[in-house]
């Protein structure tokens, strides 16, 4: 029986096709163009990344995916007391704030370092906020328990926060704490100096990640992703990570996943890259090896991307020759066909 791949590639039907030549997506991405053409849609409600990976990994009754625990540093820190956090701006509107990134450069890391050391003292009782890696701390809460309604930084950033910060009322200490957090970063003398050579306030914290693993989970897959974050939460689940570029040498003996969070990335966080080479990339280098694994017979493909619809290439899909030709430009934008 064929191995099952799951692809996870966020934000691939979010791109700004404007800014793509017409010709790229035709003929650029012919691996990508065929699996859009050949494979099966399925509607979906995974929609964020902790969505998406708590249905690749069978956590679907978890309340959330539990990131944070994987980077408990002492014993008595409770896995469902914990929160991955990371700075944020949030740019207020007329009914609304947005979530804004703070860019992970050396000025900004340092100011938020001053930030979070004040945090961690002036909130001492409530909680303890210690580093992780750069921008990325962790968060434990020492009179009750995480909430989990908050997504991964990525599938957030750019859209509103009142959703959650509507859902966070209903676990009032949390919401009274993080209103607290929230005034103390407004009034901080870092944010002042900073407002006054005209950057962003880092004026609030983005906390996810929370939840506790089922007891017994058995993991018995193959993990390929270069994020930290989440191979350290695959290292969590007893996976051994590999790096995306070893596709190519995926075991058609044993299940695996794939998560590439190159292309959200890109979107949310302006980082440096070409858009049009990085889909080249990823056509060639995760898409071609592993649709040629599956006209094979060694493999059977899931793309999970966030969007409505997932999209399963089954080694008989390559007889559907009689299939019209499609690229992104009829996904996005359109209604999803079925």
């Amino acid at each position: 029986m064929p191995a099952i791949v799951q692809i996870v590639l966020p934000g691939l039907f979010d791109l700004p096709l404007e800014e793509l030549d017409p010709g790229l997506l035709a003929n650029d991405l012919p691996h990508l163009n065929r699996l859009l053409r050949l494979a099966t849609p399925q509607s979906t409600q995974s929609y964020s990344i902790d969505e998406i990976l708590k249905a690749a990994l069978g956590f679907d009754s978890l309340a959330g995916l539990p990131l944070a625990q994987a980077f408990a540093q002492v014993e008595d820190q409770e896995p469902g007391h914990l929160l991955l956090s990371q700075a944020i701006h949030l740019q207020a509107g007329l009914h609304s704030a947005v979530i804004v990134p703070v860019q992970n450069n050396q000025n900004n890391l340092q100011d938020i370092d001053i930030i979070i050391n004040d945090l961690n003292d002036i909130f001492k009782v409530d909680c303890n906020i210690t580093a992780v890696t750069n921008g990325l701390y962790l968060m434990h809460l020492k009179g009750f328990a995480a909430p989990t309604h908050y997504p991964h930084i990525l599938s957030v950033l750019g859209k509103t926060a009142n959703p959650y910060i509507e859902q966070s009322r209903q676990v009032l200490p949390w919401y009274q704490l993080l209103n607290e957090i929230q005034m103390c970063m407004h009034q901080h003398e870092v944010n002042a100096e900073r407002i006054s050579r005209g950057l962003l306030p880092i004026n609030s914290l983005w906390c996810w990640g929370a939840g506790v693993l089922p007891p017994g989970f058995n993991a018995n897959l193959d993990w390929y992703c270069d994020d930290p974050v989440l191979n350290q939460f695959a290292l969590s689940l007893g996976l051994n990570p590999e790096s995306c570029a070893n596709i190519n040498q995926v075991d058609d003996s044993v299940d695996a996943i794939l998560i590439d969070l190159r292309l959200i990335e890109l979107l949310k966080t302006g980082v440096a890259a070409e858009l049009d080479l990085l889909l080249i990339d990823i056509d060639r280098n995760i898409l071609n090896p592993l649709l040629d694994a599956a006209a094979k017979d060694r493999s059977h493909l899931i793309l999970r991307a966030g969007y409505e619809l997932d999209f399963e290439f089954k080694p008989t899909a390559r007889m559907k020759f009689w299939r019209p030709h499609r690229n992104l430009s009829n996904w996005i934008g359109n209604s999803p066909e079925l």
